[in-house]
C-alpha cells in the first residue's frame, strides 16, 4: 500500500481537476442555460478523477465538501472495503465481449462514473464559485457506493449574496444518445415537481442543517427545494448535440430558466476516458486507503 497522506494525494487530485476543467455558461436557450465542462479529455484528468472517486467512497469527502482524514477507511479491514466496493462499481478489468457485460460497462460502470463526474464537478464547486450553479456550493451529499442505488444522483446547497439555495442533480452517460438520455434526466424533475423525492431532499436537508453556518440554517425548510432549487441534469457525451434545443418540459417546470442548467461534458473518446478513470481507480485504492 502506498505511504503518502491520502488527504494530501487528494487535495493534489482536485487541484489538478481545477487547473484543468473549464466551466462555460453557455448563452440560454428559450427553456434552460447550458454549461459546458471542457478540458476532461486532458490526460492528467482520468488520474486525478480516479483518486477523488476513491477518496469519495473511502469517506475523504464530508458533507461540507471538504476533505477530512476523520472518517477515512483505514487498515486491511478497510482497504479490503473499498477495494470490494470499487470492484463491483468498475470491475476487475476493461474488457467487455459479452452481453452481459457491455451491459455492466454501459449501465452500471460508466454510469456511476458519470455520477462521479458530476460530483467532483460539484467539489470543485465549493473551492470557487463556477456556472454549475448560481452561487458557491457549501454542502454537498456523499456520492453514492453502489452502481444500482435508486434516487436522487446528487444534492448540494450554494449561496449566493447570503441565499440558500439547493441544486439537484440527474446524470447521464451515453456515447451516442445525447438527446434520449437528456429527455430521461429532465423526466426526474418532473417527478421531483410531483413529490416524489420528497423523503429523499428532506433527509439531505436535515443532514446538511449540521454542517451549514449559522447565518444560513434558519433558511432551512422543506420550502427550500419548492422556491429555490436548481435543476441539474447532467449528459457525459461524444456524438455531437445541439444542446440550446428547447426543451419545452424544462420549460413547464417551476424553477425560473437561470435555475435550469443542462450540464454538457463531451468527450473525444468516450469509452477510453471511462476505461483510463476505472484503472486509476483500482490503483488509487492502494494509495488512498493505507
Amino acid at each position: 500500500m502506498g505511504g503518502r497522506d491520502p488527504i494530501a494525494l487528494l487535495a493534489d487530485a482536485l487541484d489538478d481537476l481545477e487547473k484543468a476543467i473549464d466551466f462555460n455558461k453557455g448563452k440560454a436557450a428559450d427553456t434552460h442555460t447550458v454549461v459546458a465542462i471542457n478540458g476532461l479529455s486532458k490526460p492528467e484528468v482520468p488520474v486525478a478523477l480516479g483518486r477523488y472517486l476513491v477518496g469519495a467512497l473511502a469517506g475523504a469527502v464530508e458533507l461540507d465538501a471538504k476533505l477530512s482524514s476523520q472518517l477515512l477507511a483505514y487498515g486491511p479491514d478497510g482497504h479490503a472495503e473499498i477495494q470490494s466496493t470499487v470492484t463491483a462499481l468498475v470491475g476487475t478489468t476493461n474488457v467487455f465481449t459479452t452481453d452481459g457485460e457491455i451491459r455492466f460497462r454501459d449501465t452500471k460502470r460508466n454510469a456511476w462514473i458519470g455520477e462521479g463526474v458530476g460530483h467532483a464537478l460539484l467539489a470543485l464547486s465549493a473551492r470557487q464559485e463556477t456556472s454549475c450553479t448560481d452561487g458557491q456550493v457549501v454542502t454537498l451529499k456523499r456520492v453514492h457506493p453502489t452502481a444500482t442505488r435508486q434516487g436522487l444522483d446528487s444534492v448540494s446547497t450554494y449561496v449566493k449574496a447570503g441565499v440558500l439555495g439547493i441544486a439537484i442533480g440527474e446524470s447521464k452517460s451515453t456515447q451516442k444518445y445525447a438527446s434520449g438520455n437528456l429527455g430521461e434526466a429532465i423526466g426526474l424533475f418532473v417527478k421531483l415537481e410531483n413529490g416524489v423525492y420528497e423523503q429523499d431532499l428532506r433527509d439531505a436537508v436535515m443532514s446538511f442543517r449540521y454542517v451549514l453556518s449559522d447565518d444560513l440554517k434558519p433558511q432551512v425548510s422543506q420550502e427550500l427545494w419548492k422556491t429555490n432549487a436548481a435543476y441539474l441534469p447532467m449528459i457525459v457525451h461524444e456524438t455531437a448535440y445541439n444542446f440550446a434545443t428547447s426543451r419545452p418540459i424544462l420549460a413547464s417546470l417551476r424553477q425560473p430558466l437561470e435555475r435550469r442548467r443542462i450540464i454538457v461534458v463531451q468527450l473525444d473518446d468516450f469509452h477510453a476516458f471511462f476505461d483510463r478513470v476505472a484503472d486509476a481507480m483500482r490503483a488509487a485504492v492502494d494509495e488512498v486507503v493505507i
